[in-house]
């Protein structure tokens, strides 16, 4: 009995929580009011997850992305981060006055930020980051006096940052990012940001100075400004931060000597103030202090001086980075000391050697740098040989720039031990002897620059091994002997460079197989042979070039099939035969270069249809006829026709005019087509003589056409039988027979009329297409005897009237 009395009990109570919960205050339909209108507002839900899951069926606290606080169900927390959403943020969000968290992070909201989001006094987080907002950020937001982090990075935002954002002395985090916000910051911006730890404003337009009262802001962890149009000096006063970690203003217009301050915060990891105007030289104290700096990069500026020691004692430096400046004296042998060292950027100073070796010791020492990754040393006066040593560098490295930095003797051999290197750049030196063979251990290269140099040997095959590359650079060197036909196996390949050595072979086959290729550089070589047509399947080039060599025979037209093709260039061997037609196909073409081959027959009017071309030059060939005056022929100049004895065209190409006969040359194999065929006088056909008789000619044997409505290409008219020969065998008594039916109809009465007036055109005809052109009439007698024939028909049935 007692177990029954405790069912009943716990059942009402049940029922009493049902009810309890089932009841919304009015005070919560306000909460679903607007999360319904939010709803509403979006415009494309990807996975339908609103359309599905938000209903007034179940209570919106379980709504997904919906946090309610347990005693009150209110909304505390929105958050539907990277769902894909598309729509606007409407004013009624405004009204979840209990919301503490707004999180909308990687969508697609556009339009505006609705002022009465300044409503949410509750409000501790709001990230609307990475979405397609616009305008201005609300001057409500002010009101915001619990917020810790507002973050609308990633968006359109215009304007200018509210002073009020500055008020809100809770604020931690300050994330307007990669918008286009404009103006300055307000020089006693930290006068009520007492708890502010991040100011991430980078990749906007904000301009002016950098205000040094940011020293105020003394829990700042990271400054983040670059890529804006900040002006004026860094203030002395941000080295009083006591937290900072993140100090970068790269990419500004600074100016004036870094401030020493900053080199005795022991607090910062990164230090990026690069890309500026900043002068001066780095502080040489031993004393400095950065024990816990991982980046230092002072790239592009005006930096002076030489590298101060302290450089090597930062045992936790990953990334130092000192490019294009204008500093001076020895690289760092301490530099080996820095074992956490993952990218070393000298390039593009006056940094020399040691001057107490010729091998390039620093190098040496860098091999303890087990971490090191890129190695950038370019563009120096180091002056010296690489040492064999360098083999011996980490095995991580994948970058290798010592272009320019007058490097002497030989590459060593040791330098295939880099087998996770990707870019190898020793271009523009003085290097000697030959390629060492062991290029093939470089199994992950993708770009090798070697050229200007004075490298000598044949190119050897070993570097077909190296099956990812895909940039090769060997010109303006010594090399000899042929082209390895093994680089036809390299897939990856995008530009080869070979031009300006001394190579002396054909052009493999296998190198037209490279079907990705899209530069191909051999030009100054001594290169022979003819071009195959499996030229054509290079189907990607854009540029080839393979003049002055010693190439023969025709030039392959699938070479007009490169479609993509935007400069190509044969000239300087000794091509003959025509200019292929096909070449019109090169729709992309804006050089051709074909001069000082044995080139002849006429200029292709196609190319008249290549509209980007801007450089022609056929000269020094044996080129004939008429130069074309459509498309770009338009702009040329007479040097690109010149010492082409049989070439006519306009006076100002300074070629002679074309004469009658040569202007028709297009029109004269089909005009001897048509001699021959019962259309022309014999005299045009065979030998190609003009005079008014032929139009005589021609005249009768369109009347007998017209008459008998048969063609002289007609299938009747084989071996001797022509429409000529078939009018005059049926002259006088047989005319009826071969005249059109619908010419002569019996019953109407006038027959015998009209078929002496036919007769007599027959006759007429037969005398315009005698043989000789001096038996023809003048076209002047013709014209008479038709008026004649007409006249007499005419009066003839005139009589016959009733």
């Amino acid at each position: 009995m007692g177990r029954v009395w405790i069912t009943v009990l716990v059942s009402m109570l049940l029922m009493s929580l049902s009810k309890k919960c089932i009841s919304i205050p009015a005070s919560n339909f306000t909460d679903q009011s607007a999360l319904l209108a939010f709803k509403d507002h979006i415009t494309f839900d990807p996975q339908n997850m609103l359309a599905h899951n938000w209903s007034s069926k179940t209570s919106f606290c379980n709504w997904m992305g919906v946090s309610c606080s347990v005693r009150r169900q209110r909304v505390t927390a929105l958050d539907l981060s990277s769902m894909g959403l598309l729509g606007t943020i409407p004013p009624q969000l405004g009204n979840l006055s209990f919301l503490q968290y707004l999180i909308l992070y990687n969508n697609s909201f556009h339009g505006d930020l609705p002022s009465e989001i300044g409503n949410l006094h509750r409000l501790q987080q709001m990230d609307i980051g990475s979405n397609k907002l616009s305008l201005v950020i609300p001057e409500s937001f002010g009101s915001l006096q619990r917020l810790e982090e507002l973050r609308f990075d990633g968006n359109n935002l215009t304007g200018t940052i509210p002073s009020t954002i500055f008020n809100i002395s809770s604020l931690k985090v300050l994330d307007l990012m990669f918008n286009g916000l404009f103006g300055s910051l307000p020089k006693n911006m930290c006068d009520h940001l007492p708890r502010l730890e991040m100011l991430l404003l980078s990749t906007n337009q904000l301009s002016g100075q950098i205000p040094s009262d940011l020293f105020k802001c003394r829990e700042l962890q990271s400054l983040w400004l670059p890529y804006n149009n900040f002006t004026g000096v860094i203030p002395e006063e941000l080295g009083f931060l006591p937290m900072l970690e993140i100090l970068n203003l790269g990419v500004n217009m600074l100016s004036g000597d870094l401030p020493r301050s900053i080199f005795n915060m022991t607090s910062l990891r990164r230090i990026h103030l690069s890309w500026n105007n900043l002068s001066g030289s780095i502080p040489q104290e031993n004393s400095i202090g950065l024990p816990n700096l991982e980046e230092l990069q002072l790239n592009v500026n005006g930096i002076t001086g030489s590298m101060p020691r302290f450089l090597g004692n930062m045992s936790r430096l990953e990334i130092l980075d000192l490019s294009y400046n204008k500093m001076t004296g020895n690289v760092l042998q301490e530099f080996g000391n820095l074992r956490a060292l993952q990218v070393l950027s000298l390039q593009s100073n006056s940094f020399t050697n040691h001057p107490s070796s010729q091998t390039l010791n620093f190098i040496t020492s860098l091999t303890n740098c087990r971490q090191l990754k890129e190695l950038h040393i370019g563009d120096n006066p180091l002056d010296g040989m690489l040492p064999n040593s360098v083999g011996n560098l980490s095995s991580f490295l994948t970058n290798f720039y010592a272009y320019a930095s007058k490097l002497q003797g030989n590459i060593p051999g040791e330098i295939g031990n880099l087998s996770n290197l990707i870019v190898l750049s020793l271009e523009e030196n003085s290097l000697m002897g030959p390629i060492p063979t062991t290029v093939g251990g470089l199994r992950k290269i993708q770009v090798l620059y070697l050229f200007k140099n004075n490298l000598n040997g044949s190119i050897p095959p070993d570097i077909c091994l190296a099956r990812r590359l895909a940039i090769i650079t060997l010109n303006n060197n010594v090399l000899s002997g042929e082209i390895p036909s093994c680089i036809g196996n390299l897939t990856s390949l995008r530009e080869l460079y070979l031009h300006f050595n001394i190579l002396s072979s054909t052009i493999p086959m296998a190198l037209w197989s490279l079907k990705d290729l899209l530069i191909l550089n051999l030009h100054s070589n001594f290169l022979y042979g003819s071009l195959p047509s499996q030229v054509g399947e290079m189907e990607a080039a854009i540029r080839i070039r393979l003049s002055s060599n010693q190439l023969s025979g025709n030039i392959p037209s699938t070479i007009g099939s490169i479609q993509n093709l935007i400069r190509f260039s044969l000239s300087k061997n000794s091509f003959q035969g025509s200019i292929p037609e096909a070449f019109g196909g090169l729709v992309s073409l804006e050089l051709l270069d074909l001069s000082q081959n044995n080139l002849s027959g006429e200029i292709p009017k196609s190319l008249e249809a290549l509209r980007y071309l801007e450089f022609f030059n056929v000269s020094f060939n044996g080129l004939q006829g008429e130069i074309p005056r459509g498309g770009p022929f338009a702009n040329f100049t007479a040097r690109s026709f010149i010492m082409n004895k049989g070439l006519c065209g306009p006076s100002r190409l300074q070629v002679p005019p074309c004469s009658i006969e040569s202007r028709e040359n297009e029109s004269f194999a089909q005009t001897r087509t048509l001699a021959t065929i019962g259309y022309m006088a014999p005299e045009y056909g065979l030998d190609g003589l003009v005079s008014t008789k032929i139009d005589v000619y021609s005249f009768g044997i369109m009347l007998m056409e017209m008459l008998t409505r048969k063609r002289p290409t007609d299938e009747m008219f084989e071996g001797e039988m022509s429409l000529k020969r078939l009018v005059k065998e049926s002259l006088p008594d047989s005319v009826i027979d071969i005249v059109d039916s619908n010419m002569l109809n019996r019953g109407d009465g006038y027959s015998l009329k009209k078929e002496h007036c036919v007769t007599s055109i027959m006759e007429l005809a037969l005398q315009c297409v005698n043989e000789s052109p001096e038996e023809r009439m003048a076209m002047v007698e013709i014209l008479a005897r038709l008026k004649n024939i007409k006249a007499e028909f005419l009066r003839d049935s005139e009589r016959r009237r009733p």
